[in-house]
């Protein structure tokens, strides 16, 4: 087998721990976020009066249809299960990404551990040369030049994977921008066009995409944190979201000064949304440098020590 071929095999090896222990730490996250989806869902089974049409309906349908069946009147039972409602949306879609995100994991691991066959089996071969031909003192310089590539090893793999959570919170937030703009467009012609309840539910479509953008961006900055802090780069905290309050009251009171309040919540959305954009790009600006700059050090250690190899043979 060739050096290059072996050098490559063994630094993607160094994820493999990584990732089993992400993998069992993901389990855990799995089990917690499916027993609390059964929570909100006891409590919205025991609000809704026709729960299996409404786990699949959007949120601005279900308020369309109730403000149908009430006439125009939302009573305080029916906003707690709008309520309920949103919680069961944010806990699925929670549950959702996670099972997306362990099969992602599973086949990383599964690739990785055919590679590890084939590179232990050749290791053997090169370990038996080492040892009849390495001097005491170079191996002893040899063995620490291993342990610093592999502490530097862990390091990229903490960074990649930081940046693989900033990469995900952008994307999401990204999408959340989009979805606000459009909501934005229509509240725009609600207050000039009085457009009634069509302008309504497609402002509202809009507003429920970004709704679920801002509830993957709750846990999806969570991850963020967790990563940045394991290799203490910088750390950056954000809360996002639409006050569901805000589209129960504009349905309510349905005049030009409800419509203008809700269209400066959805600016205010579209700011913030702007702000942690820049941040995360910030981010990722910085993690890639990290890992620029680590995977110079872990080259210079390569080269050390396949000088030194050299120089015993």
């Amino acid at each position: 087998m060739e050096n290059q071929k072996l050098l490559d095999m063994r630094n993607s090896l160094t994820m493999l721990p990584v990732l089993q222990h992400r993998l069992q730490k993901l389990e855990k996250r799995i089990i917690e976020a499916e027993k609390e989806m059964d929570v909100v869902l006891q409590q919205y089974n025991a609000e809704a009066v026709d729960v299996e049409q409404m786990k699949r309906d959007s949120l601005s349908n279900t308020l369309l249809k109730l403000i149908k069946k009430y006439e125009g009147k939302l009573d305080k039972e029916t906003q707690e299960m709008l309520a309920a409602k949103m919680e069961y949306d944010k806990a699925s879609d929670r549950v959702m990404d996670l099972h997306s995100e362990r099969n992602e994991l599973k086949a990383r691991i599964s690739s990785l551990l055919v590679n590890k066959q084939e590179y232990e089996a050749e290791l053997r071969k090169r370990e038996d040369i080492v040892k009849t031909s390495i001097t005491s003192k170079a191996y002893y310089i040899y063995k620490k030049l291993q342990e610093d590539r592999e502490a530097l090893g862990k390091q990229l793999i903490e960074i990649e994977e930081a940046k693989r959570a900033a990469n995900y919170v952008l994307s999401t937030a990204q999408s959340a921008l989009e979805h606000l703009q459009s909501a934005e467009g229509w509240a725009t012609y609600d207050i000039w066009a009085r457009g009634g309840v069509i302008s309504h539910m497609a402002k509202y479509s809009h507003i429920d995409d970004a709704q679920a953008d801002f509830n993957r961006l709750s846990y999806q900055i969570k991850d963020l944190k967790k990563e940045l802090a394991d290799i203490k780069v910088f750390e950056t905290a954000y809360d996002v979201g639409i006050d569901a309050t805000t589209r129960m009251f504009d349905f309510w009171f349905d005049n030009i000064f409800t419509d203008l309040n809700v269209r400066e919540k959805i600016r205010a959305d579209e700011q913030e949304v702007n702000k942690l954009t820049h941040e995360i790009e910030s981010i990722i600006a910085k993690l890639e440098e990290t890992r620029i700059e680590t995977l110079s050090k872990l080259d210079s250690i390569e080269n050390k020590k396949n000088e030194l190899l050299i120089s015993n043979n």
